[in-house]
């Protein structure tokens, strides 16, 4: 889940799935293994789901391609989007995404390299961050600009905030809230507040074999300003999250319109023998 930025009135600027203060009040760290990740590489297609809008927005097209991959000290994360959005109005919206991630296995250090081409407009961003359970944390740009800013005690980075979120649905929470950090534009930490919802255990087993016949949950996710109190969250993120940490599907809410990213190949990555 990766952050796409404004197409047309406003899109999506992901979770994925993707994140900044603990908790409201319960400042906790979490490292990733604790999660027991599935080390995997996976590509996903994008199409048009609802509009609010009927008629501007005729299709959504493109592709989404993932791979987490697991060291002895870190996860390492490299995503892919390329999206295109056709409108009523012949305008032909196209978005291509690169993002890589390196973060330590106790979720206390990350490193950040993001680029977005909308339409032509490119823009970069690079950096390194380092988090604390009780105390602030930094992220420190090097790209666009040279730019320093606080992070609160517990932010949680791009797969930390995965690993958290399966902990929470493992103890049977229907909500949690967490801060979050990837550093894929300027804004900062962001706070997100998630609903959980356990899945229905599927009769039929599922067409891309054993890493997808796992418990799971569904996820709506909602991003806000760190400091807003709005009702309205900028972005929202509804996902199916298996406990292995591989996304089935994902429904990007835009303003206007949603993009479904649904899975259609997976493979597993070997884990090294540290």
């Amino acid at each position: 889940m990766f952050k796409v930025e404004t197409m047309a009135s406003s899109v999506f600027s992901r979770i994925s799935l993707a994140a900044a203060v603990a908790v409201m009040g319960l400042a906790v760290s979490v490292g990733l293994a604790a999660a027991e990740l599935l080390p995997h590489r996976a590509i996903y297609s994008l199409s048009l789901g609802e509009t609010q809008e009927p008629g501007q927005y005729l299709g959504v097209g493109g592709a989404v391609q993932t791979t987490l991959e697991k060291t002895c000290d870190a996860w390492i994360t490299a995503e892919q989007v390329n999206m295109d959005v056709t409108t009523q109005s012949g305008d032909n919206l196209k978005q291509k995404l690169a993002y890589t991630g390196w973060e330590s296995l106790d979720g206390k250090r990350y490193r950040f390299a993001a680029r977005s081409v909308t339409n032509g407009d490119d823009k970069r961003y690079k950096g390194v961050a380092h988090v604390d359970s009780k105390k602030p944390g930094e992220a420190v740009y090097s790209q666009p600009n040279k730019i320093t800013m606080k992070l609160p005690p517990g932010t949680q980075f791009y797969w930390g905030l995965t690993a958290w979120l399966i902990k929470q649905a493992r103890a049977g929470e229907s909500r949690a809230e967490a801060v979050v950090f990837d550093g894929t534009d300027e804004e900062g930490p962001q706070r997100a507040v998630a609903f959980i919802i356990p899945l229905v255990k599927q009769a039929a087993k599922n067409k891309l074999g054993p890493l997808l016949d796992r418990p799971g949950w569904t996820m709506r996710i909602a991003f806000y300003p760190l400091d807003s109190r709005a009702a309205e969250p900028q972005y929202e993120v509804q996902a199916v999250v298996l406990d292995n940490g591989v996304t089935p599907k994902v429904k990007m809410v835009f303003s206007s319109f949603t993009a479904i990213q649904t899975l259609e190949k997976i493979e597993a990555l070997t884990s090294p023998k540290c």
